[in-house]
């Protein structure tokens, strides 16, 4: 212990000695440890730790096959066969995603509104704030209107009224009793990001419609595996309980997929996050290099005390455990430093809009975190000091101190081992150019996308009214003799008509599924006179619009006509397809003029549709990925007796509204509605320009990162390689004294500095092209048009790199040509 005090402190006096030294070493490190504290951080809070619900290890997503890794919705049927058959499930429970409005003396606010069948929340083991969950007689068809509500809701919307349990609320016009307020940390379905923090549950109660058949998917199951079973065996075991489920003529096979629920959950995520630890892993490798880079050229001016204390009878352990202790001090101080860092880098993680990362506000800094810095600091000093030590403990006294004598410093191993680390980090530091490269490229490309649609004074906005359908209780009414009137006939034309009157509206339309809205429905569709094939079904996303769509986003009609307000349920059904859909399913005809139909009586949509016109592809879930087939329809068209009217027009609507300048809307939009349509929820009021941006965030983030992470390796690489050269210049300046004064120039001595240098660059740089070659599909699925393989990314990654190493190696060289010769030859 007394040995070990003594070193320490000895390490203290050595490290003050050469402060610039320390302090670049504790910087370097701090950066490569900080940046790795943290992103390990988000990946143990997201991926690693467990949800927060009970035997959450044991939660399976059941889905329909070929939808791993992504929540695929099933039928109640099929989770109803699900639920009863299982033998490796204890609990199978069932929820949807639905929207809704709540009405209270405040005026109405759009909210999520999952419905869940009653057993999810002791499968969870979710304990409610106040009151309780639902009971199994308020999941059955026909059961009381119940209704839980979030703490956030409660405590904004109902003022933390201590008195709601027992009270109706008014939601989507029907009124619920109010049975228990959820805390909020229970965020469930988290798939739904932000907005479940003011949610209502509603009970999960099987209407005719979903009793009817297994073609009606919105339903999302959730299973708990009994102990001891493997996801395998589950999966069997849903295999064997699809074998059994009857087909129909015209159903498809029917399989699932067993998944763990954490995996499907932060499946979006997971790639990105382990690229990026991939990338800080490799800025920690070149900052411990630069660190025992640095240690190295320092241990060559102390040539002449290790070779002293090793002729005073200084044993090799006993300066080999010397220098670890030096690099473990500067390795505790970098961690220390790198902890700070992290936490600034949290700060910054939690300014992150909401959504970008599952389950953002658990991110902290844990025990775990706390043994992984340890683990860390160990690996460092290992990495930083280890090759220094070696180098010293085979230090030969009787040379050292003959060089030493002679001011000059012997050439040996240490110094080829510099030279190959420097070489490391150069390789390293081309991996993360690179890949910055293509991301930038990739970005590029993305703001150079063609949308479809104009993004400069647009904005979107939703409006729920307050009877709003739901997606979870379709059904088709036969009875069309007495037919409700459309809300499209008796609100939403007489408003977009009071909107398109406002001064500052150059034009406005309604649609439900603005592009990149993430609202999607699609359907199924027939189109006449071409042969059925139950098979390959017709499928596209479905929209409703009004008149002056097009005009609207600026989206060109390529054929035919485009909807207009005088398509109207009096007329001729028409509809109107995007260029994607012509071209898969009408390949070398004309689609002008064909018809399709969409479910006949199944949906409620009796009559067929004729196509009139093409509409140019517009981007639709985000910016540079492949355009789905989509279908127009007039909003006026769609009969509200069918499954269409309240998926489409019932439940929630969107309105575009091009302005003639930059003007908000918001503030005249809310005051329209109050007078005109009063009771409808407004809300996520964005413009197209800002939808863009953030549909493309999570790219420029990469690039920010990746850019950024890429700059700290060029930064330690142009340090490391200007610290060793001057170093050396400094240990030789009684050698290089001797040349000039022997009758060398100053270019040769320039020369044989800079050449060192750029071919340490040149290593580098070589090893790190072909490595990033062979490894480029790696980062294949982050690109967009751009080849792992970009020549002009590789060919500027090395410009830059030999630019940076010429710089680096040339500061060094000036010094080395300014040594004046005979002063250089009268030092000791």
């Amino acid at each position: 212990m007394r040995t070990l005090f003594y070193d320490l402190r000895y390490t203290l006096r050595q490290l003050c000695k050469t402060p610039g030294v320390a302090t670049l070493a504790i910087l370097t490190l701090a950066l490569g440890v900080g940046a790795n504290t943290a992103i390990f951080t988000v990946i143990e809070s997201v991926l690693l730790r467990p949800l927060p619900y009970s035997h959450s290890d044991r939660l399976i997503f059941i889905g329909p096959r070929g939808d791993q890794q992504s929540f695929g919705a099933t039928s109640w049927l099929n989770y109803r066969d699900i639920r009863d058959q299982s033998r490796e499930f204890s609990a199978v429970a069932a929820y949807s995603e639905d929207v809704g409005v709540v009405e209270n003396q405040d005026g109405s606010q759009s909210v999520v509104a999952p419905r869940v069948t009653p057993n999810l929340f002791s499968m969870l083991g979710v304990r409610p704030l106040m009151g309780r969950t639902f009971t199994t007689a308020e999941g059955e068809s026909g059961g009381s209107e119940t209704a839980l509500l979030s703490e956030g809701l409660w405590r904004q919307t109902f003022h933390a009224d201590q008195r709601i349990l027992g009270q109706t609320v008014k939601i989507s016009g029907k009124l619920h009793t109010v049975v228990g307020i959820l805390p909020d940390a229970f965020r469930f379905p988290e798939q739904i990001g932000p907005e479940i923090r003011k949610a209502v549950w509603l009970p999960m109660q099987p209407t005719e419609e979903m009793l009817k058949g297994r073609g009606y998917h919105f339903l999302y199951v959730l299973g708990e595996l009994r102990a001891g079973v493997s996801s395998l065996q589950a999966q069997h075991d849903l295999d064997a309980i699809a074998a059994r489920i009857p087909r129909g003529h015209s159903d498809e096979a029917i399989a699932f997929s067993a998944s763990p629920y954490q995996e499907v959950l932060t499946g979006p995520v997971r790639p990105v996050l382990y690229a990026l630890f991939g990338a800080l892993v490799l800025v920690l490798l070149i900052a411990c290099t630069n660190v025992s880079n640095l240690l190295i050229a320092r241990s060559l001016g102390r040539q002449h005390e290790f070779a002293v204390r090793a002729a005073l009878g200084a044993g090799r352990w006993r300066l080999i455990r010397q220098m670890l202790s030096e690099g473990l001090a500067l390795s505790l101080f970098g961690c220390a430093v790198g902890v700070l860092l992290a936490q600034w880098v949290m700060l910054a993680v939690r300014k992150l809009p909401e959504g970008t990362i599952p389950r953002a506000d658990s991110i902290a800094i844990h025990s775990t975190i706390v043994l992984v810095l340890a683990a860390i600091a160990i690996l460092t000093t290992a990495l930083s000091s280890l090759l220094p030590a070696l180098l010293v403990a085979r230090v030969n006294p009787q040379a050292a101190l003959q060089a030493g004598s002679r001011g000059m410093v012997p050439r040996s191993v240490s110094g080829k081992l510099s030279a190959w680390l420097i070489a490391g980090e150069v390789a390293l530091s081309t991996l993360l150019l690179i890949g910055t490269g293509l991301l930038f490229h990739t970005l590029w490309n993305l703001e150079r996308a063609r949308l479809g649609f104009n993004i400069t004074r647009v904005t979107a906005f939703t409006a729920m009214p307050a009877d709003a359908a739901g997606f979870s209780g379709m059904a088709v009414s036969e009875d069309t003799r007495n037919a409700p009137a459309s809300v499209a006939t008796l609100i939403y034309r007489p408003v977009l008509d009071r909107i398109r009157q406002l001064p500052e509206v150059q034009s406005a339309a309604l649609t439900t599924a603005p592009p990149l809205s993430g609202m999607e429905m699609h359907t199924s569709f027939e189109i006449l006179g071409q042969p059925k094939d139950p098979a390959n079904k017709a499928e596209a996303r479905i929209t409703a619009i009004s008149g002056d769509y097009a005009g609207t986003m600026s989206t060109p009609i390529l054929h035919g006509r485009m909807i207009d307000d005088g398509d109207v349920a009096t007329t001729p059904f028409v509809a109107v397809v995007n260029d994607a859909l012509a071209k898969k399913y009408f390949a070398g005809q004309d689609p002008v003029g064909k018809q399709f139909d969409l479910g006949g009586k199944d949906t409620g949509m009796i009559q067929p549709y004729t196509i009139a016109g093409v509409l140019a592809d517009q981007a639709d879930s985000k910016v540079g990925g492949a355009v789905q087939p989509f279908i127009l329809l007039p909003q006026q068209q769609i009969p509200t007796t069918s499954l269409f009217y309240q998926a489409l027009l019932k439940t929630v609507v969107s309105f575009v509204v091009k302005t003639r300048g930059d003007t908000p809307v918001a503030a005249t939009m809310r005051s329209l509605f109050h007078n005109a349509a009063p009771g409808f929820a407004l809300d996520n009021f964005q413009t197209m320009q800002e939808a863009v941006e953030k549909n493309t965030f999570s790219q420029r983030l990469g690039l920010y990162l990746v850019g950024l992470f890429a700059g700290l390796a060029v930064a330690m690489v142009f340090a490391g390689l200007y610290g060793v050269l001057s170093q050396v210049v400094s240990h030789r300046r009684r050698e290089i004294g001797l040349r000039m004064a022997l009758g060398a120039t100053r270019q040769s001595i320039a020369g044989l500095v800079l050449r060192r240098g750029l071919i340490v660059i040149g290593w580098g740089l070589g090893i790190g092209l072909l490595v990033a070659f062979a490894t480029g599909r790696l980062v294949e699925s982050f690109l967009y048009q751009v080849r792992p393989l970009d020549v002009l990314t590789y060919l500027a990654v090395a410009v830059l790199l030999s630019a940076i190493g010429l710089l680096a190696a040339l500061l060094p060289a000036r010094r080395a040509v300014s040594i004046d010769p005979m002063q250089a030859l009268r030092e000791d």
